[in-house]
Formats: structure tokens, C-alpha cells, sequence
């Protein structure tokens, strides 16, 4: 497969992509295979909401604040595929994915601005994986052209880098399997001329069913190997024969009219990838039998490449900020000390954020590779797998038991019940519609499916926090402070 841009399409348009999801991808959710992803009722409210911000791209408001002109083939692309060169190329991409981020309230782990940046991570690192000696093809070489082929047709890429969780006591996981077990593992099976023939399992890849092509690679947990056949990285699109991808329970449904106003546009929707006997090129392998290079470049802070996480945390942040506020304002107990403090508590982990990330970009350099890169996170994964948990925690104990019981839209509508309604569910100087579609808002955050999922998706997005933790522990410079404690202690202390 020779990726060429000579018809390349630019930036994408909601139309190109919805009609782009239409490939024959083998698609399985509850038992039965989905005939055609943009018709499912699980998935056309995030296959719709991703069209409607693809469209912004094309506006006369968005446009050179999403998309820049190519130099080689003139096409509007994606800001997010930009190769970073200069600060002020930073500071554009950073407002593309802040823009992306307001428009999609800050819940899409997975949107089509998250994997570009691991992908320019990759590039950057071309001449490392060039030197990873193959006689089919130069790794290099095919990260290269991978980069230039998603910018100019502007793809929608998801990854997948964890094993299977089937007996992780195994170290190393998953390669060893007992007498008549297989092996679980995703790994090479054959090469052939036109490639390797993959086989196997990877979890946990987001959004997977409603994107044009899945990264898969290894998790720094699972990069060393004692099998060589189990290091590989590539690239294929989600129709691929022999690739099946299998859908968690949707989390995205309304239950008659109580309105999921989160839920219902941005269940990304999680997926296991299952490759039965699958062919990747030798043009869309980027690594193989060797993980060298990518261990040098890439570890914990993986996920957390790039603008796209960082501005949606933030808008994350402050929108649970702003629901508990207004929900503080709307039962009135928003002047109470214990209650003004608890949003004084959010609104500091959400200001905390946005001075990190202003630090990111003050600390960005020109590197080696003639790329701009952001300067260093450590830490800012750890910092919000634990402040995500304690503000949805905050937003629960703001909202009390009223984010349990509120009306649906059909009790509102019913002229006989609603007299009760009006009388004993209003707020302070709100209405109950206004009110009971905040706390239903707040629902979204902190209770519903949906927030169970996002909140489980924070906690392990940037990888495990425990590593993050001990790798963070092991490369933090104390050397100064540490050299000065030992002295002071050397010598008798003052009585």
C-alpha cells in the first residue's frame, strides 16, 4: 500500500468523514455486528458531534484559527498535524485544541486532536527508527510518509497499546502461555512480501469504532519484551480484513426523558481489538523486534503529548467548576463558608492547571529534530489522575441528594403533574426546568454512566499512576538539596 497525497482532500468536512465511516469495518456490540456505524443509536450522537467541529474547521470564524495551508500541496489541513517550528506554531495549535475542547465541553479523551501530536512525536524520532535496520523498508522513511499521508487527508487516528488483561502474574505478560493456551498478545505470526501477518489482542482503544485508522504500539508497561515477535508498531485503517472491534456497553443511551445532555454526544465508546491472521504492509510498520527508539523517546507522558489533553483537562476542570457554582446559586447555599470554600478548592485545581500549562509552553525548545516541543509535564498526569477524582467528589457534596432525584423532560411537559413540580422543585429565583436540567448536567459529571466512565478514563489515561509515580520519583533532581541536607547533619546541630 503506497500512501500517496497526490489526491489528497485537506482538512476534514463532516460530510467526508461520516461518509469516510462507511468502509465495511467489522464492528460488534451487544452480540450483533453493526451494519453501518453512523446509523447505530450508541454511536451517531459522537459520529454527529465529531462532523458538526470537522465543519468549524471550514467557517469563516474557525478557519485560519484551525487549519493551516500546506506548502507542498497548498491544502487547508489541521492545525493539530502542523509540525511545530517556531513558538508561535505552539501557540496555534494550542488555540486549535482549545477550540476543539470548548466545543466538545472538555469530555472527548479521544478526539481527532489527540493522537497528531504522538504521531509528530514519532516523526521526531525518524532518524532514531530509521536506524532499526530492516531489508523490506526504512522505518524512518514510513513514519515520515504516515505523518504527510494523515495531514493532508486530516485522519481520525485512535490507539491501542495495552495487552489483554487476562493473567498478568506472568512477567513478562502474556508472551508465556500455558500447555494448550495461545498466546493473547498481539505479535508477528508470518512476514510475507507484502508484510507481517499480526495476531492477537490489544485493548483499550477509544473511540475505535468511529475512527479512520488505529496506532497500535506498546504501553511503556509492555515495551520491554523477552519475544521479539511481540515489538511492533504500525498503522492500518479500521477496515482492515481481519480486524474486529468489539464495543463496551454504550453509556450514551437515554432512558425515556431524563436527558443525558453530556452522555448523549460524547460516549467516544472503548473498544477490544481483535487481529485474526492480519496483514500490516511493510509501509505501515514504524517498529519491529526492536522497541530501542521509542523507549528513548516515548514513556509515561505518552498521552499526554501535545495540547490536546492538557486544554481538555482544563476546560474539564472548569466546567465542573462552573456547574457546582450554579448549582451552589440555584438551592441558595452558595454564601454558606463550608460550600464557598469547596468551590474556592475546584477553582484552585483548575487555575493550578492552567499556570502548568502556561509553564509547558514558556519551557518549550527547539530541538535536535528542527521541532518545537513543549517543555517538560512531569508530573501533570500524576497531578490530575488524583485532583479529577476529588473535584467530581466536590461536585457530588455541592449538588447533595438533589443530583439523585430531579424530574424528566416528559414529567415538565405533563400539564396534570406539573403544578406539583413548580411548587416544591424550583430553586432560589429559578425555575424547576432550568433547575432540574442543571442537576441532570451535574448527573452527567458525577453520576451517571457516563461520569463513572470519564472518571475511570482519567484515572488511567496517562498510564498507571503508581509507575508514574516511581518513574517521576527516580528522574526528580534532588541531588542539590539532598548534598546540602547531608552536610547540615554532619555536623552537631544547635541546641
Amino acid at each position: 500500500m503506497v500512501l500517496e497525497i497526490e489526491s489528497s482532500l485537506g482538512a476534514m468536512t463532516g460530510a467526508r468523514y461520516i461518509e469516510s465511516l462507511k468502509d465495511g469495518r467489522e464492528v460488534w456490540l451487544d452480540g450483533e455486528k453493526v451494519p453501518d456505524v453512523t446509523l447505530h443509536p450508541a454511536l451517531t450522537g459522537m459520529v454527529h458531534e465529531l462532523a458538526r467541529i470537522y465543519d468549524l474547521q471550514h467557517s469563516d470564524r474557525f478557519r485560519d484559527e484551525m487549519t493551516f495551508v500546506s506548502p507542498e500541496t497548498g491544502n487547508r489541513c489541521s492545525l493539530s498535524w502542523l509540525l511545530p517550528r517556531s513558538a508561535g506554531d505552539l501557540k496555534r495549535q494550542r488555540r486549535n485544541s482549545e477550540i476543539w475542547n470548548e466545543e466538545s465541553w472538555g469530555q472527548l479523551g479521544r478526539s481527532p486532536d489527540i493522537l497528531a501530536p504522538h504521531i509528530i512525536g514519532l516523526y521526531a524520532i525518524r532518524d532514531g527508527l530509521a536506524e532499526v535496520r530492516n531489508p523490506h523498508c526504512d522505518f524512518g522513511e514510513n513514519i515520515t510518509n504516515y505523518h504527510r499521508y494523515c495531514m493532508e487527508n486530516d485522519l481520525f487516528l485512535t490507539h491501542a497499546l495495552g495487552d489483554p488483561q487476562v493473567d498478568r502474574s506472568q512477567q513478562p505478560q502474556n508472551e508465556n502461555p500455558g500447555e494448550g493456551e495461545a498466546e493473547v498478545a498481539l505479535h508477528v505470526v508470518e512476514e510475507t512480501a507484502e508484510g507481517v501477518i499480526v495476531h492477537g489482542a490489544k485493548q483499550l482503544a477509544t473511540a475505535a469504532p468511529i475512527s479512520n485508522e488505529t496506532y497500535v504500539s506498546l504501553s511503556a508497561t509492555f515495551m520491554r519484551r523477552s519475544d521479539l515477535r511481540f515489538i511492533l508498531a504500525f498503522s492500518i485503517p479500521t477496515a482492515t480484513p481481519g480486524l474486529k472491534v468489539l464495543c463496551r456497553e454504550p453509556v450514551s443511551q437515554w432512558y425515556g426523558s431524563y436527558g443525558h445532555p453530556l452522555g448523549a454526544l460524547y460516549d467516544e465508546q472503548d473498544a477490544m481489538l481483535f487481529f485474526d491472521h492480519v496483514l500490516v504492509p511493510w509501509d505501515r510498520i514504524f517498529m519491529l523486534y526492536d522497541s530501542g527508539p521509542l523507549l528513548q523517546r516515548l514513556g509515561a507522558e505518552a498521552n499526554f503529548r501535545g495540547w490536546g489533553n492538557l486544554c481538555r483537562i482544563h476546560h474539564r476542570m472548569k466546567l465542573m467548576t462552573a456547574v457546582a457554582t450554579l448549582i451552589a446559586e440555584s438551592i441558595g447555599v452558595i454564601e454558606y463558608r463550608e460550600v464557598a470554600a469547596k468551590l474556592g478548592e475546584m477553582a484552585t485545581y483548575a487555575e493550578m492547571w492552567r499556570h502548568a500549562m502556561d509553564g509547558v509552553e514558556h519551557g518549550a525548545y527547539l530541538a535536535d529534530n528542527g521541532l518545537m516541543s513543549l517543555g517538560a509535564i512531569s508530573g501533570m498526569n500524576i497531578y490530575f489522575t488524583q485532583v479529577s477524582a476529588r473535584m467530581v467528589e466536590l461536585l457530588r457534596e455541592i449538588s447533595g441528594s438533589g443530583m439523585v432525584m430531579q424530574p424528566s423532560e416528559a414529567d415538565l411537559s405533563n400539564p396534570e403533574f406539573r403544578p406539583y413540580l413548580d411548587r416544591y422543585m424550583p430553586g432560589k429565583g429559578v425555575g424547576v426546568e432550568y433547575k432540574s436540567r442543571l442537576f441532570r448536567l451535574a448527573h452527567d459529571l458525577a453520576a451517571s454512566s457516563f461520569g463513572m466512565r470519564q472518571e475511570i478514563y482519567e484515572y488511567w489515561h496517562g498510564g498507571d499512576p503508581n509507575r508514574n509515580r516511581i518513574n517521576l520519583l527516580r528522574t526528580f533532581d534532588q541531588k542539590d538539596i539532598t548534598a546540602r541536607i547531608k552536610d547540615l547533619v554532619s555536623r552537631p546541630l544547635r541546641s
